[in-house]
């Protein structure tokens, strides 16, 4: 059973963002707070987490792009060509509810990259997500907790635990309940912008 950590982010707790570091830079994986919902994540450059990951969400469709989480635009940058315009649009939105579908940069771990060389960014405006990418120094692999078997949407740390706690390192509970909303996905690989996914991420603001 991974351990329930309930931290604070108003200092952030140093010791608890060197153990959650700690498990990322030895394959591990974990829940915590990612803005609309919480997230699974992971060392974006883990195979084995990436791996563990993907067995927490079976059925997830494999030709979807992955998806990054990053503390800032120019940590997405190196994961993805962003020419002007894409530059622009992230400007705008960023951090904040969207996924953005970009094409993959030579520096996208392998492990990420489909036949479409595509990869979903996100910038989430959650405080303890951008504290810990920031010191972790590198995007996490990110994909939203589904709903447990009975079909319960799970807005909580403890549900969290309840759910996946066997098969997860650490739970990171900043003691808040998520709305659990989807995000809104853009598709910025053809040059003008395309919504894919109508979710939290406010349309007015493209």
């Amino acid at each position: 059973m991974g351990e329930h950590l309930y931290t604070h982010i108003d200092p952030p707790n140093q010791r608890h963002l060197d153990q959650i570091c700690g498990l990322l830079d030895r394959d591990g994986v974990i829940a915590m707070p990612a803005g609309t919902s919480w997230a699974f994540c992971c060392d974006a450059s883990s195979k084995k987490g990436v791996r563990r990951l993907m067995g927490l969400k079976p059925a997830r469709d494999e030709k979807k792009p992955m998806s990054l989480i990053c503390s800032s635009i120019s940590m997405a940058t190196e994961m993805a060509s962003v020419d002007g315009h894409a530059f622009k649009t992230l400007n705008r939105i960023v951090p904040g509810h969207f996924t953005v579908l970009l094409k993959s940069s030579r520096t996208l771990p392998k492990i990420l990259k489909n036949k479409r060389e595509v990869v979903g960014l996100r910038v989430p405006d959650e405080p303890i997500a951008q504290v810990v990418i920031e010191q972790f120094g590198r995007p996490l692999v990110a994909t939203s907790v589904p709903p447990d078997k009975d079909g319960r949407l799970l807005t909580m740390g403890y549900q969290i635990v309840e759910a996946f706690g066997d098969r997860l390192d650490l739970v990171v509970d900043v003691g808040n309940e998520l709305e659990g909303l989807a995000t809104t996905i853009l598709d910025l690989t053809q040059g003008d912008v395309q919504v894919i996914r109508e979710g939290a991420g406010d349309l007015s603001l493209l």
